[in-house]
């Protein structure tokens, strides 16, 4: 059974034939919290397509070290530079809740770019928006400190998982100081002073339950601008 594609900018440009030869081709996926769903240097075996979760991306640069990217939250859409370039996954990705989405085989998606003029431009359009985060996260792995690592994290988290509350933005995800310590490359001391650091400063604490609690999201993004 033919199932509707979940929205994503670029399908919008394309033709009905295109759209109807990537919904027939489209092979539906669900996957638990916690799965790696894209391994770095593993085979692309097509686009995803995902309609319901949210992913981490990272670098696994170490045993101790999964350098967490972003968090991409749905609809969107995962393995198109490596579909279109035949090339393996540049990074890792991990559902962080239950996943939703389907699977439009490589061989399927390259001939919709070949065979439709629109789709492959708002594709081009598509990876462009994207490069400058790109910029933006490699600087981050070469030049910022902990701390501002920490911060980045701490927010992309909240961003996606955050609940207002009486005290602040509740991260509704466990974030251990392990766990965060492998995502930004820190030594776990690292993270307990940068953590004690900022609690000080009254801009994020620990809530009885465990989950992490920014005070003040808006000085936190200040201080990714002006660190110093």
């Amino acid at each position: 059974m033919r199932r509707p594609l979940t929205t994503w900018g670029s399908l919008s440009t394309c033709t009905r034939t295109t759209r109807d030869r990537l919904e027939a081709a489209a092979l539906p996926f669900e996957h638990p919290a916690g799965v790696t769903i894209a391994t770095a240097s593993a085979s692309a075996e097509g686009v995803m397509l995902l309609s319901q979760g949210v992913v981490r991306i990272f670098h696994a640069l170490s045993p101790d070290c999964q350098f967490t990217v972003k968090l991409v939250p749905t609809p969107n859409v995962l393995g198109v530079v490596e579909v279109t370039q035949s090339s393996p996954w540049v990074a890792s990705a991990e559902a962080l809740t239950p996943l939703e989405g389907c699977l439009i085989p490589a061989p399927v998606f390259r001939e919709a770019l070949a065979m439709d003029h629109s789709f492959t431009t708002a594709v081009l359009a598509d990876l462009a928006a994207c490069f400058e985060r790109t910029i933006r996260v490699t600087r981050t792995m070469g030049f910022d400190g902990c701390e501002q690592r920490l911060i980045r994290v701490l927010l992309e988290y909240a961003e996606h998982f955050g609940r207002p509350t009486e005290d602040g933005l509740v991260i509704r995800y466990p974030l251990s100081r392990q766990r965060l310590a492998l995502e930004i490359g820190a030594a776990r001391r690292s993270v307990d002073r940068a953590l004690a650091a900022l609690a000080a400063r009254k801009l994020l604490s620990l809530s009885p339950k465990g989950w992490q609690v920014i005070h003040a999201p808006d000085e936190l993004r200040a201080l990714l601008l002006s660190p110093d």
